[in-house]
C-alpha cells in the first residue's frame, strides 16, 4: 500500500489525461489519482477516497482553474447517473482523447513504439444525441409511482429519470407509454426494499427507419394484467411488432434474458437495415446500438481488408453475422463463427432474406470451428471481440494459420494492444481508425488493419 498519500487527505492537483473510463488522473509524489469528473489543464481540489499500490481515487471537491474544453451537460441526471462520462466536455475534445487513448494503449503495451501517423482521427457522429437503438432500463415502484431509471455508477442506488437523451426518441416514448400503462393497470415495478413486484426491467429496441419496435418485459413473477397492457400498448403504439416476456426469478443469473420467454404480441423478431441489408433481430441477438456509426464501422473494415474476391475469409464473434453481409460481395466464402444459438439463428434469416450463399454459420467457438476447417486456406480472418479481446488461445490459432491478413475490430484499446502485442512477431499494423460508436461516453472503438510480415 502507498504510504506517501492516505485517504481524507486534501489538496490541489494538476489534471494531466483522460483515462480509460473518462476520469481525470493528475500525479502527486509520482501517484497516478483518478478524479471522476475532472479535465486535462484543469487544477483542482481533491480528496483522496481510496489508496491502492499504485494508484489513488479521489472527490472532485472544487474546481480551482477550468479547462477551456469543460462544457455544462445537457443532461439533468448526468453527474448521478453514470451511463455517460464525457458529457462535461466538447465533443470534438472527446474525439482526440479517445485517438490519444489508443496510442497511450500502444506505447505502454507494444515492444516497439508505433508511427503516431498510423492511428488516424476519430471519425466522429454527425448525431451524437438520441443514437442508441435499443435500451435496457430497470423499472422500480417509488412513492407508488412506477419509475424507469439506471443503477448509479458503482452501487445500488436507482437513479430516477424520465427520458434518456442518447435513446432514440421513440425508445423514449414507448418507455414513457409503458410506464403509464403499468401505473394505470396496477402492473408494479420492483419494491427497492422488499424486492416485490412484477417487472424487473423494459428492454425496447426500434429499427433504422422507426417503423418497427421491439418490446421486452423482464418479470419477477408473472401478472394476470399481461394480457390488457399489451393489447392497450399496441393500439396506443402501433409501430411495436413484437412483445415478448421473459420470466427472469433467479437472482443470480446475469442479463435480460436468462430464464422462459414467451411472445405475447406479434413476431419474435423485428426487421432492420444496415449497409442496404435487411437484418431480423430477435430481442437477445447483440446488434450495434449505433446504427449510423455501426455502418461506417464496418466500411472501414472493408476497405482495410482491400478485398480482390477470390479470397477465404473467417467472420470471427460474428454475432448475426453482419461483416459477413458486409464483405459476401468481395470474397469467394465466409466462415462466420458465432457460438450463441439466438444469434446464429438470427444470422441465418437475415442471410436467407438477402440471398447471400457464400456464407457458411459455424455454431461453434473458435478453437472447434478453426479444426474442421484446418484443410482450408484461410486468406483473412476478420474479428469484433468482447471487450476481454481474443484471447491466448485465439491468438495461437491464428498464428497456427498465418492469414496474410487481420481485420481487428475493438472496443477496447487495452486488450487490443495487448492483443497485438502477441502478434507483432508475424504482424504489423498498417492502420488504426477510431470510430465514435458511442458519444459522450469514454468507449473507443477501433478498426485495426494487421498485415503478415
Amino acid at each position: 500500500m502507498n504510504q506517501t498519500i492516505e485517504v481524507g487527505a486534501i489538496f490541489n492537483l494538476k489534471i494531466n489525461k483522460i483515462g480509460i473510463n473518462g476520469e481525470g488522473i493528475g500525479y502527486k509524489d509520482r501517484l497516478a489519482i483518478f478524479v471522476d469528473g475532472a479535465l486535462p489543464e484543469e487544477e483542482i481540489s481533491v480528496e483522496i477516497i481510496e489508496v491502492y499500490e499504485n494508484r489513488a481515487v479521489g472527490l472532485l471537491k472544487e474546481i480551482i482553474k477550468a479547462s477551456s474544453f469543460r462544457r455544462t451537460p445537457f443532461c439533468p441526471i448526468y453527474e448521478k447517473c453514470g451511463g455517460c462520462q464525457t458529457q462535461h466536455m466538447d465533443y470534438e475534445k472527446t474525439l482526440e482523447d479517445k485517438r490519444d487513448l489508443i496510442i497511450q494503449a500502444y506505447l505502454r503495451y507494444l515492444p516497439h513504439k508505433i508511427p503516431s501517423k498510423l492511428i488516424k482521427p476519430t471519425i466522429s457522429a454527425k448525431h451524437p444525441l438520441n443514437y442508441r437503438n435499443k435500451a435496457s432500463l430497470p423499472i422500480q415502484k417509488i412513492d407508488g409511482k412506477n419509475r424507469m431509471g439506471m443503477y448509479q455508477k458503482n452501487s445500488n442506488e436507482f437513479i430516477e429519470m424520465d427520458e434518456c437523451p442518447i435513446q432514440d426518441d421513440m425508445i423514449n416514448h414507448i418507455m414513457k407509454l409503458s410506464i403509464s400503462l403499468f401505473d394505470e393497470l396496477g402492473i408494479d415495478g420492483i419494491n427497492g426494499k422488499t424486492k416485490r413486484g412484477y417487472v424487473k426491467s423494459l428492454v425496447v429496441r426500434v429499427n433504422d427507419d422507426h417503423t418497427e419496435a421491439q418490446v421486452s418485459i423482464i418479470l419477477n413473477q408473472k401478472s394476470n394484467r399481461l394480457s390488457d397492457f399489451v393489447k392497450m400498448l399496441v393500439e396506443k403504439e402501433p409501430r411495436i411488432k413484437s412483445v415478448i416476456s421473459v420470466l427472469h426469478t433467479n437472482r443470480h443469473k446475469i442479463g435480460f434474458f436468462e430464464g422462459d420467454i414467451s411472445i405475447l404480441y406479434g413476431r419474435d423478431t423485428i426487421e432492420t437495415k444496415l449497409g442496404g441489408y435487411t437484418f431480423d433481430l430477435k430481442p437477445e441477438a447483440f446488434f450495434q446500438l449505433n446504427s449510423e456509426q455501426a455502418d461506417i464501422f464496418y466500411q472501414e473494415m472493408v476497405r482495410l481488408a482491400d478485398l480482390k474476391g477470390r479470397e477465404t475469409a473467417i467472420d470471427a464473434y460474428a454475432g448475426i453475422a453482419p461483416v459477413s453481409h458486409y464483405i459476401h460481395q468481395s470474397v469467394r466464402t465466409v466462415y462466420a463463427i458465432e457460438i450463441d444459438p439466438a444469434s446464429c439463428a438470427s444470422a441465418r434469416l437475415s442471410l436467407a432474406k438477402n440471398h447471400i450463399t457464400n456464407v457458411k454459420i459455424l455454431q461453434s467457438d473458435f478453437k472447434r470451428a478453426l479444426s474442421g476447417l484446418k484443410e482450408k486456406k484461410i486468406d483473412i480472418m476478420f474479428f469484433d471481440p468482447p471487450r476481454t479481446g481474443l484471447g491466448d488461445d485465439t491468438i495461437d490459432l491464428i498464428k497456427g494459420f498465418k492469414p496474410k491478413k487481420l481485420i481487428y475490430g475493438s472496443c477496447n484499446p487495452s486488450t487490443l494492444a495487448k492483443d497485438i502485442s502477441k502478434l507483432i512477431d508475424l504482424y504489423e499494423i498498417k492502420e488504426t481508425v477510431p470510430i465514435d460508436m458511442f458519444p459522450y461516453t469514454s468507449l473507443v472503438e477501433s478498426v485495426t488493419l494487421l498485415s503478415l510480415k
